[in-house]
């Protein structure tokens, strides 16, 4: 970080720039590409001698949400420590208050501060939000080795229609006996299927969102305090103008 404000500001916008679009890819990863975390396992078991050979297939991940969340964090957070420094700077020795959520005092902070957490807390809101969350269609267990979510094998049966006649009369000394040819399902393999994912529980989201929700609470209360000052009324502005108009006006 900076050391003089003139450094300050010549790095502020590039960092800012650079945590908004971070936020806006992995805005749009989280709402248009989730695929990329989750992942899968699928084992053909053939159950005759003799049946057709079929690959095993995979799909491996590409990311997890935690990793995807806390590499966006890393930029966002500059951004949002530049953007402080040069609010906190320019307000020295003006009205502030202390920023406490659930008992937590996170520090001091000015009005013009307190306005920009909440700014950018409603913009991590909005990316919280777009978090993909694990199909509660499937069953997930937590695998603390490899930090994703895991289902249990699921088996689906590989069927083929074969001929077969069925006698639907046994033959007698005066009739034939009498058949039909039907075509039934016979079982020849299964699928195994194992899937695996980065994505969170619904329960998580919750938990996060409604932290932000808390933080964004006790940002507007911090600077509702901070702004509950006596008013320094000024009274230049007609003296610029006098200064500016002497001898035209």
């Amino acid at each position: 970080m900076a050391n003089k404000l003139h450094e300050l500001l010549a790095v502020e916008q590039d960092r800012k720039n650079k945590a908004n679009q971070a936020v806006s890819e992995t805005l749009q990863i989280f709402s248009k590409k989730d695929v990329i975390f989750d992942g899968m396992n699928k084992r053909y078991v053939a159950m005759e001698a003799d049946s057709e050979i079929i690959p095993d297939e995979s799909k491996e991940m590409a990311s997890t949400v935690k990793d995807k969340l806390i590499s966006t964090l890393e930029i966002f957070a500059t951004g949002i420590d530049a953007h402080l420094s040069k609010e906190e700077t320019n307000s020295a020795n003006i009205a502030k208050a202390e920023l406490i959520i659930e008992n937590q005092s996170f520090g001091t902070f000015s009005a013009t501060s307190l306005l920009a957490l909440e700014t950018h807390f409603n913009k991590t809101k909005e990316l919280y939000q777009t978090i993909p969350v694990l199909d509660q269609a499937k069953k997930w267990s937590y695998d603390p080795q490899r930090a994703i979510y895991r289902t249990d094998e699921e088996v689906k049966f590989r069927s083929i229609k074969r001929p077969k006649v069925i006698v639907k009369y046994e033959a007698t000394k005066e009739h034939p006996a009498q058949t039909e040819l039907l075509y039934l399902d016979f079982q020849v393999g299964k699928y195994e299927t194992t899937y695996f994912s980065g994505k969170i529980t619904q329960v998580q989201k919750n938990t996060l969102i409604r932290r932000i929700d808390a933080l964004l609470e006790a940002v507007k209360i911090a600077r509702s305090k901070a702004n509950n000052v006596e008013v320094t009324n000024m009274r230049v502005a007609q003296n610029l103008f006098n200064f500016i108009n002497k001898d035209i006006f």
